[in-house]
């Protein structure tokens, strides 16, 4: 049940001393998980939707969400203290969709160094606990209830892709000649693939397995109108702590199944024109969008490698100052968002041109696939992801969409093996040991440069 923030209160307490939560576990089938090498959050319960009507397109929402968040008053025990009250969302690639963020009823929270708090959120002050007593037992039962087997594995899927491969190289081609052209400079294009196990999909036993393969990643589960968006993102679209912002793009791609993260393949990333363009392209309209709002930004002269599971990027670290505004106020994590979304490792270059191919060229809604996932605190902090490395599931299907970057020099039948080895990527944890293929599975293996 959800009400208005002016007749909501909350605390933040410490957990009482005792044996450690498993965040898969509580986050379990219905609750939200976001979960990075430096904290955990889990989301139990909604005590509030903040509705974005016009989602990310209108300053006066971004600003009301910001104002509900700040307006439940936060009783905080917790030292370190901190702001206790979050907004989880999972916003739709589209930026003018509507969208929401949820307040949970219980947060519970857990830092890499070992600091563990709950915070929660009701109706009257008489129902919140006075102390952390009792606490730690029943996150404990409520962990233990749900049916997440460790290493469980799914009864075997069936693969229906929602294009065909032919389709999808056409889809480049088309998109090649509007860069000959010079329409635009850079599309990112995406394919969809429903697939469906024998049972309903547990999700618990999914994420810890997500977080087994990629543990620099962000693993992340939220309720969505079409089921649960679900995803280990490894691209951080912008994090405020203060008056601190980082945005990690990541653009350019390689397989390194032929060899390690250290082979040949991931070190002539580096020396790619092609993947180097297509970086050099996110990370241009990243400063470009950041440098108005900060009085310094740190952006390195060259990329770095990440690697992952099956793929390796090229990354960059642009880091900076928030200026303050005439009122001594900083834009908010979600204002940041909404500076940045979407960028051109989810959309293109011009970004207008680019969203038009893409409405024009890709048969169906991303839905959420490459939109913003994460959390905004009641003091204007939070982190936001890329919602990449991902699927949306419904009972025993997973829709899965997978997006490739098209520059100049691309060419159709490698982008497909990309695109391939990104549904690998996350094809691997919802169904392991099996293999992923659409009707031209073995070409998945030839080298992406």
């Amino acid at each position: 049940m959800t009400r208005s923030p002016d007749h909501l209160v909350a605390v933040r307490l410490p957990l009482d001393a005792g044996p450690p939560i498993d965040p898969f576990a509580l986050a379990g089938a219905d609750g939200i998980l976001f979960h990075t090498p430096e904290r955990a959050l889990v989301g139990l319960g909604n005590s509030l939707a903040v509705a974005l009507p016009h989602g990310l397109d209108s300053p006066a929402d971004l600003n009301r969400a910001m104002a509900a968040l700040a307006s439940i008053p936060c009783e905080d025990r917790f030292d370190p203290t901190g702001s206790g009250v979050i907004g989880f969302g999972a916003l739709p690639f589209d930026r003018s969709e509507p969208a929401a963020l949820v307040v949970p009823e219980v947060t519970y929270g857990a830092t890499a160094s070992g600091d563990e708090w709950v915070t929660l959120v009701a109706a009257d002050r008489a129902d919140l606990p006075s102390g952390p007593a009792g606490l730690r037992s029943w996150l404990t039962a409520r962990a233990a209830r749900g049916p997440t087997p460790a290493g469980a594995a799914p009864a075997p899927p069936s693969i229906d892709p929602l294009s065909s491969d032919e389709s999808f190289e056409a889809m480049v081609t088309e998109a090649l000649e509007s860069i000959d052209r010079g329409e635009l400079a850079k599309v990112v294009l995406a394919r969809q693939v429903d697939v469906t196990l024998g049972e309903a999909i547990d999700t618990g036993g999914l994420l810890r397995r997500w977080h087994h393969l990629e543990p620099s990643c962000a693993i992340f589960a939220l309720p969505t109108a079409d089921g649960r968006f679900v995803g280990a993102s490894p691209e951080l679209l912008v994090d405020r702590s203060g008056s601190r912002v980082h945005s990690r793009p990541l653009a350019g791609t390689t397989d390194h199944l032929t060899g390690g993260p250290d082979s040949v393949l991931p070190r002539e990333l580096l020396r790619s024109p092609k993947d180097g363009n297509e970086h050099r392209f996110v990370v241009e309209a990243i400063v470009a969008a950041l440098t108005p709002l900060c009085t310094d930004l740190d952006v390195p002269s060259r990329p770095d490698l990440v690697h992952l599971h099956n793929l390796t990027h090229l990354g960059t670290s642009v880091t900076g100052t928030l200026a303050q505004a005439p009122d001594g106020g900083l834009p908010s994590a979600l204002h940041l968002v909404a500076a940045l979304h979407p960028t051109p490792a989810v959309g293109g270059v011009p970004a207008a041109e680019a969203r038009l191919l893409i409405d024009r060229l890709e048969p169906r809604s991303r839905g959420n696939y490459a939109g913003p996932v994460g959390y905004m605190d009641a003091g204007g902090d939070g982190r936001w992801m890329l919602g990449i490395r991902s699927m949306t599931i419904s009972g025993p299907t997973a829709r899965l969409t997978a997006g490739v970057g098209i520059v100049a020099g691309s060419e159709p039948s490698t982008e497909l093996v990309e695109a391939a080895l990104k549904f690998t990527a996350v094809f691997d944890a919802l169904a392991p040991g099996r293999p992923f293929s659409t009707s031209h599975g073995p070409r998945r293996r030839q080298a992406v440069r």
